[in-house]
């Protein structure tokens, strides 16, 4: 028979592994509720991860498209401060420059630094839209920065008194020049700027001065000496008391009478040649004179030079690079385009953003207690 000590310590063990068990219950029912707690807070923390890394991007992405479209904004506000154009001709300067610039290598905005560029020279808005294409082509043949080739091309069209729908001409025949000779656009602004005006007014026509420019440039001559040298030497051919004209028996006075000129100076000797300029135009003179086969030959070329700059920049454009650039292109003009459309509803959603980040701001302790307990 058990003696009461045995009783009293199977009583202690009953009693103790009944407690043993509903303590272990309630140690599993805690745990797994802690559990729950964890991975619902775990899905709190990771919804407002996902919240700030989608905010992030799309903070990028308007950002980048209020940047594209405040650039091209700021450069049409030039255009037309400096054009003075009435709010119809800027409408379509405007369109324009989001159509070339989503459809070819430069963006909207480099197409309106040409126009402004266009419009410092006294273009009217018909005439920048008359040129702009062209020099678009000219500055994808011939890969300068556009706002400049549209300087230089202007320049030689006003230099030469053309009209601004001669501007396809201009650009052809600086592409073929290019491609033909050691001209390139920084040598050719150089030298024309200071020949043109005083070829224009003697009546010689573009592609034969472009011709002699490229012959001199091939032969190493620098540019602004090419330039100052043709200029003093055309001065000479049309001065009719200069010892230039004297030998000649007659004034320059056109591209024909030029082409004679040089016909017959190709029979005089060096010490002839030498005694008809300045000296410091002499070098300049020598190799004119004695190219005027290669300039005669380049002339030719250079006035059948219509589609040399549509066809280079065909060729480079059908490249990967080349659709690269369009691809730049295309994004910004839907940058350019969405942007304007969104107006107020953009100011909108900028504002929507801002109250989600308050409300992220004002649950702060709260978030910062999830992240610690997690």
């Amino acid at each position: 028979m058990a003696t009461n000590t045995e009783k009293i310590v199977v009583q202690v063990v009953v009693k103790g592994g009944k407690q043993l068990d509903d303590l272990t219950k309630k140690t599993g029912a805690a745990t797994k509720s802690a559990g729950g707690l964890t991975k619902g807070m775990a899905k709190v923390a990771g919804g407002i991860i996902a919240a700030a890394a989608a905010f992030r991007m799309i903070s990028q992405t308007i950002g980048s498209a209020i940047k594209t479209f405040s650039a091209f904004e700021f450069q049409m506000a030039k255009v037309k401060a400096i054009s003075g154009a009435s709010e119809k001709d800027f409408q379509k300067l405007s369109n324009t420059a989001q159509e070339l610039g989503r459809t070819t290598f430069f963006t909207a905005t480099q197409v309106a630094e040409l126009q402004t560029n266009y419009a410092k020279l006294g273009f009217t808005t018909k005439e920048i839209l008359n040129a702009q294409e062209a020099t678009l082509l000219l500055a994808t043949a011939t890969g300068s920065d556009l706002g400049r080739a549209a300087i230089v091309a202007g320049a030689a069209v006003r230099g030469f008194g053309l009209d601004a729908s001669e501007a396809t001409r201009v650009v052809d025949v600086m592409t073929l020049s290019f491609n033909s000779s050691a001209l390139d656009i920084e040598k050719w602004q150089t030298s024309m700027t200071k020949v043109a005006p005083i070829a224009a007014g003697m009546n010689i026509e573009l592609e034969d001065t472009a011709a002699i420019m490229g012959t001199l440039t091939d032969a190493g001559i620098e540019a602004s000496i090419a330039g100052t040298s043709m200029r003093n030497i055309f001065l000479k051919m049309k001065d009719s008391s200069s010892d230039l004209s004297k030998f000649l028996g007659f004034t320059v006075n056109s591209s024909v009478d030029l082409s004679k000129a040089l016909e017959k100076l190709g029979t005089a000797s060096d010490t002839t040649l030498d005694g008809l300029v300045n000296i410091r135009q002499v070098a300049a003179f020598s190799v004119m004179v004695k190219g005027a086969k290669r300039v005669q030959k380049l002339t030719a070329e250079l006035r059948n030079a219509k589609g040399a700059a549509e066809e280079a920049s065909s060729i480079i454009g059908d490249t990967l690079e080349g659709a690269f650039k369009r691809l730049t292109s295309a994004t910004q003009g839907l940058s350019i385009k969405l942007t304007a459309d969104l107006g107020a509803g953009l100011q909108d959603m900028i504002d929507g953003f801002a109250n989600f980040i308050n409300k992220l701001t004002d649950s702060s302790k709260g978030i910062a207690n999830s992240i610690r307990f997690i």
